[in-house]
Order: C-alpha cells, then structure tokens, then sequence
C-alpha cells in the first residue's frame, strides 16, 4: 500500500472513531487555516451552514465566548510538533455564544496527523455540549484532582460511600456508558485516562448502591440523573 492510501486509510479509520463519539466533527488544515465541519458541529453550535458556513478559524472566531477566543483558537506550532511526535490527543474546554445569545460550554478533543501528501499538519477533532456537567461540576462536591492522581497510584481505587449525590463527571461518565460507550471510548471524549473514567464509574455505582456501571445509568436514568 503507497503512503498516500496508508494515509487515508488512518485517516478513515480517525473519522469513524470520532464520528461514533457522537459528537460535532471537524477537520482543519492548519498551514491553510482550513475549517471543515460536520452537519452536526453546525447543530451544536445553533448554526446554518447555508446562511453562515465556517471555512476557517476567522468565521469560527465570532461564534466564541470573548473571554475564550484565546484557548479555543490557539494554534501552538511547537506543541502540535510534540503531539505529531508523540502521537497524543489534545482537548480543550470553552464557552460559545449561539445566535439566540444562549451561552454553552464545549469539549474538543482532537488528534493531529502530519500529513504525508501534503506535508503539512492536519487536526482531525470531535466538539460535545458539557454546559450541564460543567454547572453540575461548579456546584457538587467532587475531586477530579485526586482521580488524576490516583491514575499513577497502586492499588485500588478510594470510592465514594453510598447515598452522596453524583457529581457532574460521573453524570457524563454514566451517560456515555448509556450511549454504549467503553471507558476507553469515554476517555478520549473527555480527554481524561482510562483508569480515571472507572474512578467515576466505581463512585457512581458505590452511590448508586448498583451492582456495576450498567445497572448504576439505568438507576440513575429511572431517577432522572441523566
């Protein structure tokens, strides 16, 4: 197989994985400051890619919370040259300000890809709406700080004790888990670790006084969590 259909081929293959996050997709050539994005990007935005098509990151910019426009549109030559080298993911969290004026807050995960035809990188990404989890996040008492830190620990996991509300990341871990989604699937949504994204799940199912993370969404769906 000649590079080039090597290319496209993990190129597909990065596309269907994003696709089936189902979240907004997006492809941009960074060199030529190329945007393109999938019907559904355009649904979670509020957009009409007819009367307002974004072809780059200029058209993208306007749609962006003021104080945000800085993280979401950042292009960093020598960080994306790490992630090529390193073959790593990156996200990002901000805020878009939608037609109506309604404010939301967005995840973008993406992965970058030197591209072999035309020498040039290329960000290939997946945006989903996290507005509810993140103000679930600002209220609940919660500790992603010690999940991450517990991802280089021995031993088991610490859970949560049964009874205590859920916060909003385990919300959005088990609400991936009800879409069908593994952990490792949830791990590249959120841009966390594998190991952080069962952290979650095991609070959830201790509070949930569930026998596993299946039984602990359709609790939580029964009870109106998700």
């Amino acid at each position: 197989m000649s590079d080039e259909a090597s290319l496209r081929v993990d190129y597909e293959r990065l596309w269907l994985s994003f696709q089936a996050m189902g979240g907004g997709l997006w492809d941009y050539d960074i060199a030529e400051d190329r945007l393109f994005c999938s019907p559904r990007w355009y649904e979670i935005m509020a957009l009409d890619p007819v009367t307002t098509p974004i072809g780059s990151v200029a058209d993208f910019m306007p749609h962006i919370h003021p104080d945000d426009v800085g993280i979401a549109t950042e292009i960093d030559f020598a960080r994306i040259s790490g992630l090529i080298a390193n073959d790593e993911r990156y996200h990002v969290e901000f805020r878009i300000v939608r037609p109506c004026g309604e404010i939301r807050w967005l995840r973008s995960v993406a992965c970058v890809i030197d591209d072999a035809v035309t020498n040039r990188p290329r960000a290939v990404g997946c945006v989903t709406d996290i507005t509810e989890f993140r103000a679930d996040d600002m209220t609940a008492a919660h500790a992603p700080t010690s999940a991450e830190a517990s991802d280089d620990a021995e031993g088991e996991i610490p859970v949560a004790p049964a009874g205590e509300i859920l916060t909003g990341r385990e919300r959005e871990c088990l609400l991936w888990v009800s879409v069908g989604k593994t952990a490792w699937e949830t791990s590249i949504i959120l841009g966390l670790s594998p190991r952080t994204i069962e952290f979650h799940l095991k609070n959830a199912v201790r509070k949930l006084d569930a026998s596993n993370k299946v039984h602990a969404t359709t609790i939580a769906i029964r009870n109106g969590l998700l």
